[in-house]
């Protein structure tokens, strides 16, 4: 006997599983956005990184072009109440260097972002009559603050670049 008023099973999504389905959905959105704030703060440490490679690697250059003179740029120190060491008559070409090189680091808008140049003789001084390559050991340090995991704390990080140099 057929009752023409019986329901049948009929298809489709009760309200519970709508519910579900939406917590479920927002629950994955909120992970995926936890990501995104992480993977921002990565992408601008990277950047930061990648400025400072190139500040460190430029110096060496102006070192290396300047090789009958590098001792002249021996305690090159970019922090701010520090002027450059060298003089206008005797280390033109190493002061300008240093002055451009602060300038630029003070330009770039990285946190905390300050530059050193050390240069010390590894071999005997050629004036001394003893044979020598004249080289000196060149080491340009720069240390700026990054944001520590995405967060609002800071943490120091360094970057050194090494290099011996010798005249032509």
């Amino acid at each position: 006997m057929n009752h023409p008023h019986t329901i049948g099973n009929e298809g489709g999504f009760t309200l519970i599983e709508a519910v579900m389905a939406g917590a479920i959905l927002a629950i994955t959105m909120l992970g995926v956005a936890g990501f995104q704030g992480s993977s921002m703060a990565k992408n601008a440490q990277s950047k930061d990184t990648t400025v400072v490679t190139n500040f460190g690697v430029e110096m060496l250059e102006r070192i290396q072009s300047n090789r009958q003179r590098v001792l002249d740029y021996h305690n090159i120190d970019t922090t701010a109440s520090t002027p450059c060491p060298q003089t206008t008559a005797a280390q033109r070409q190493a002061l300008a260097d240093c002055q451009q090189w602060r300038a630029a680091l003070t330009a770039s808008n990285i946190s905390g972002v300050q530059g050193t140049v050390t240069a010390n003789r590894t071999d005997p001084d050629p004036k001394l009559g003893q044979p020598t390559l004249n080289r000196s050991n060149v080491v340009v340090t720069i240390t700026w603050n990054t944001s520590a995991g995405g967060g609002t704390s800071m943490q120091s990080k360094t970057m050194t670049f090494r290099a011996v140099v010798a005249p032509e």
